[in-house]
């Protein structure tokens, strides 16, 4: 944001955190230019710009019993209690469904916030473990907060979108945003 803001002093970046429905919902409207989001979603609808891949991530406390794995599985997850950002999202959605719920396996949703303050609090007094992705590792730096690769067959992470509405005609202010966005994910 500041570096985007350092280039293009003269555009007000305006950013909505919100699930990926509600984001392609509002891309279809025209109620916004961009959103970023996991696949997979309608492809002749859209332009889509792959930005990353990102890995699935278990955060916890390090005083966690799984803390000390190298690597958390799906069947590591049978018990626990885990806080996250929700079903709401359909990628944590469609992982719990399928590789948790849908083998009988056990969880505790302690709640579904988008509040990393309540995220954070409750890593750090170890009450719950944090279902996401490793980008978002960089969030919950604490000295007491690690971080291990969820790492399972077949489902180990999404792909990152930057997608826009391809009926639409790209304006000069979202054609600076989306050249932007892009040179700075490669750099």
């Amino acid at each position: 944001v500041i570096q985007f803001h350092q280039k293009y002093p003269q555009i007000i970046l305006n950013v909505v955190d919100t699930t990926d429905d509600a984001a392609l919902s509002a891309l279809s409207a025209q109620q916004c230019n961009f959103a970023i989001v996991t696949g997979p979603f309608e492809q002749t609808q859209f332009q889509a710009d792959p930005l990353f891949y990102s890995r699935y991530s278990v955060i916890m406390n390090q005083q966690h019993p799984l803390a000390n794995k190298r690597h958390i599985t799906f069947a590591d997850l049978d018990g626990q209690t885990i806080v996250s950002k929700g079903r709401a999202y359909s990628c944590f959605r469609n992982m719990i469904d399928k590789y948790v719920l849908g083998l009988n396996r056990k969880i505790h949703i302690l709640v579904e916030t988008t509040d990393e303050s309540v995220i954070r609090d409750l890593l750090i007094k170890n009450k719950a473990i944090y279902l996401g992705y490793d980008y978002m590792n960089t969030l919950w730096s604490h000295p007491e907060v690690i971080s291990r690769p969820l790492v399972d067959s077949g489902h180990e992470g999404n792909t990152i979108y930057l997608l826009s509405n391809s009926q639409l005609r790209m304006t000069e202010v979202n054609r600076c945003f989306h050249e932007f966005l892009l040179a700075w994910i490669a750099s």
